[in-house]
C-alpha cells in the first residue's frame, strides 16, 4: 500500500478541511452518513465547511462502491492512491461485516 494511505479512520464532517489543507484526501463510505443525512445534503455541508477554510473541493461518487471521494481540488490524488484507498475502506467493511455476523451468530 502506498505510504500516504492508511488505515481507515472516520473524520468529523468539520475536521475534512484541514484534512484536505494538509494534502489528504477523503473516501467516505456511505453508510457513515447514517439516518439523518442524505447525500446531497452531506456534500453541501462538506463544501460549506471547506469554503469557510479556504479550500476548494471535488467530490467524485463511486456509484459501484457506495462511496464518495473529497479531494482539494490543488492536490488531487492519484489514481493508485485512490484505488488503494477504496481497496483500504472495502477491507474495513467486510471485516466490520463479519464482525457483526460472527456477533449475530454467538447471540443465537
Amino acid at each position: 500500500m502506498d505510504d500516504r494511505v492508511t488505515e481507515p479512520y472516520v473524520v468529523a464532517q468539520e475536521a475534512i478541511a484541514g484534512e484536505l489543507l494538509r494534502g489528504k484526501w477523503c473516501v467516505y463510505l456511505h453508510e457513515w452518513l447514517g439516518d439523518e443525512h442524505e447525500l446531497a445534503t452531506w456534500r453541501e455541508q462538506v463544501a460549506a465547511h471547506a469554503a469557510e477554510s479556504g479550500v476548494e473541493v471535488c467530490f467524485v461518487e463511486i456509484p459501484r462502491k457506495d462511496m464518495t471521494l473529497v479531494a482539494n481540488v490543488h492536490a488531487l490524488p492519484s489514481f493508485e492512491q485512490v484505488t488503494q484507498s477504496v481497496a483500504a475502506l472495502e477491507h474495513y467493511r467486510e471485516m466490520v461485516a463479519g464482525r457483526r455476523w460472527r456477533s449475530r451468530r454467538s447471540a443465537e
